[in-house]
Parts: C-alpha cells; sequence; structure tokens
C-alpha cells in the first residue's frame, strides 16, 4: 500500500491547486531532471505585438531540421523534457515550446508564425500534444506550406465535446485557483502505475508555475468549438501516438481523429495515460525516431537504427514493457472530467 495515494498526497493535490508551496515531486528533484535543467538553459523570446513571451528550451544542430514539441493544456515546456534528452543526443534538434496565452486560433497562427521566424528552421516537423495537437492542426490549415510533417499526441481533430457554451468566454475572468481546479478536475481518479502516477504529479508541480493567463488562454482555446477540416497534408507525413489505457480525453475523440485521418501511421502506448510523453518517454521517443526517418529526416550519428517499430506497416510496434513495474500508485480526484487535457 505504499505505493497507492495517502491522504498527505490528497493534501499535496490541493496545496498545488491553491498555490501553497509543498514538497517536490519525483520527477523534478530526480538527477535526469537536473542534469536537463543543467545542459538545456530556459529561454524567453517576445517576438510579435503580444506583452507575453514563448518560453522554450532548445537542443541539437540548427542545420538539422527542427522538430517543435508543443505541450496540452496544463503543459509546460519543461513537460517535454525528456523528448530534448532522448533525441538531442542522437542528434535531433528539439524545441520543447510553451506557447504565452493567445486566446483565438488565429492568434496562435500568427504567435506562431513569428516564433518560427525566429528559431529560422531548415524544415519544420511538430510534435503536439492533446490541446497542442489541435492547434498544429489548425496552423497547418493555414499555413500548409510551412510544416513538413505532424505528430498527434493523444489529440482530437474537433472541441466540440468540450464547448462549455456561456462559460467559456468568462475563463478571461476567473481566478487562477479557480482555473487550476478545473483543469485538476479532468486528471484520472483510478489506480495508475507509478510511472503515469509520477507524470501527474509533474504536470500538478508545473502547473502551479503557470499564471491566470496562462490558464484561462487555453481553457478557452480548449472550449472554443472548432473542427479541422482542409488540412492539406498527405496523411503519410501523419502520425497519431495514444495511450490505450485510461485517459481524460474520451475514446469516441480517438476514433474521431484515426477516421479522420485513415492512412496515417498509427502508434499504440500501452500504459502512458494523459501524458505518454513523459510517462513513457522510451516509446514515445522511437515513435517520434521512426516517424521523423520514415518523412525523410536524417542525422549523422551512427546506430541510430530504431529497435522496433513498424515503419512500413500500418501500425507501429511498441517495444517490450519495463519488468516488474512496481505496485500501482493512486490519484485521487472526484470531480468529473470538464474537459481534454495532456
Amino acid at each position: 500500500m505504499a505505493d497507492m495515494l495517502n491522504p498527505s498526497k490528497i493534501s499535496s493535490m490541493f496545496n498545488a491547486a491553491v498555490g501553497i508551496p509543498d514538497r517536490k515531486s519525483t520527477l523534478s528533484q530526480s538527477e535526469e531532471f537536473k542534469s536537463f535543467r543543467s545542459s538545456f538553459p530556459l529561454k524567453n523570446v517576445a517576438v510579435d505585438l503580444h506583452e507575453y513571451e514563448w518560453r522554450y528550451f532548445e537542443g541539437g544542430d540548427k542545420k538539422t531540421p527542427l522538430l517543435l514539441c508543443i505541450p496540452g493544456a496544463s503543459g509546460t515546456a519543461e513537460c517535454l523534457f525528456r523528448q530534448l534528452t532522448g533525441l538531442c543526443p542522437k542528434g535531433y534538434r528539439v524545441v520543447a515550446s510553451q506557447p504565452p496565452p493567445y486566446y483565438t486560433v488565429n492568434e496562435f497562427v500568427v504567435g506562431m508564425d513569428a516564433f518560427l521566424d525566429h528559431l529560422a528552421p531548415t524544415e519544420v516537423h511538430i510534435f503536439g500534444a492533446s490541446l497542442g495537437g489541435f492547434l498544429v492542426q489548425q496552423y497547418c490549415v493555414h499555413r500548409p506550406k510551412r510544416v513538413s510533417s505532424i505528430i498527434l499526441c493523444n489529440s482530437f481533430c474537433s472541441t466540440e465535446s468540450f464547448t462549455n457554451g456561456m462559460m467559456t468566454p468568462m475563463y478571461q475572468f476567473m481566478p487562477t485557483l479557480v482555473l487550476k481546479n478545473i483543469i485538476l478536475s479532468s486528471f484520472n481518479p483510478d489506480q495508475v502505475p507509478v510511472p503515469v502516477a509520477e507524470a501527474i504529479d509533474f504536470v500538478i508541480e508545473q502547473l502551479d508555475t503557470m499564471g491566470q493567463g496562462d490558464l484561462s488562454s487555453r481553457l478557452t482555446l480548449n472550449g472554443t468549438s472548432g473542427t479541422i477540416t482542409g488540412l492539406k497534408m498527405e496523411e503519410e507525413k501523419i502520425t497519431l501516438i495514444d495511450s490505450l489505457d485510461k485517459t481524460a480525453r474520451p475514446a469516441e475523440l480517438r476514433e474521431e481523429l484515426w477516421r479522420r485521418y485513415p492512412n496515417a501511421k498509427k502508434a499504440s502506448v500501452r500504459m502512458g495515460g494523459d501524458f505518454p510523453f513523459l510517462a513513457a518517454p522510451e516509446e514515445v521517443n522511437l515513435y517520434i525516431e521512426v516517424h521523423l526517418r520514415r518523412v525523410g529526416v536524417t542525422v549523422n550519428l551512427p546506430n541510430l537504427e530504431p529497435q522496433q517499430g513498424g515503419v512500413e506497416g500500418q501500425e507501429m510496434t511498441a517495444p517490450p514493457p519495463r519488468p516488474k513495474d512496481p505496485p500501482p500508485k493512486k490519484v485521487v480526484k472526484e470531480q468529473k472530467p470538464l474537459f481534454q487535457d495532456d
């Protein structure tokens, strides 16, 4: 029972919601994360007339095609640190980004244009998680020639299921505490494997670093009615990565995405939860490598052949699970999920 959620954990989650300093998550205190912070400096850049800045971490040769990573509604640039630590040493150029508050798709598209101008990549491939994946699709609709390929992780192609009528315009005026509680209510309340629970703990901790504008803008984008139409990218240049266990995203949205892109490559993570890029980075990074190689991205380092994978087939195969995972941990939330998160 030591690995199950206890009352102190419940208190920790509440403290995270109300902004009370609490103990650090296991991941943030790990040598892995500390090494990341010492190796990849945080960068901030204001790229347009918007008063806020893009936050990002960057690694890799700037002459190599860019993999830009965009988090979901509750994610920060730090939440994508395992993509930098896993892919940059292999020769890939990776940017883990955190957009500033944008309240409309048009604002996001204009801001993304300016951010890419600042990064000046030779070629752009984008990994988008949850809401980030939806925004990536919208960007590709508006800028069909700028992005070479996309990877959508636990994402969706319509926000109709999250549309909240009169509530959505009010997010801009809600206090930070209320917005945090709305996001926390979406997290899986069931028993989950330890890596998934640790990923949730890390995201909760990162959530406390986000301001009212960050939270309200993402909830507004998530709750504004919209459907992807007119995406002209070849489906062979799209990969869909989905967790097979329970997530905040309704199963019908995953199926809708699969129907929308029937010829896209599909990859599954057996136990990834809402944040497989944190909970199962080996699998997710492998799928990213397979995708990039399939669309022609090469790096000049030896021994980079994928360990597993379905490059030629429609389905990709995950690597074997880690042996003897520790007993499951429980994250307790009683509120009904209100929206999709990463």
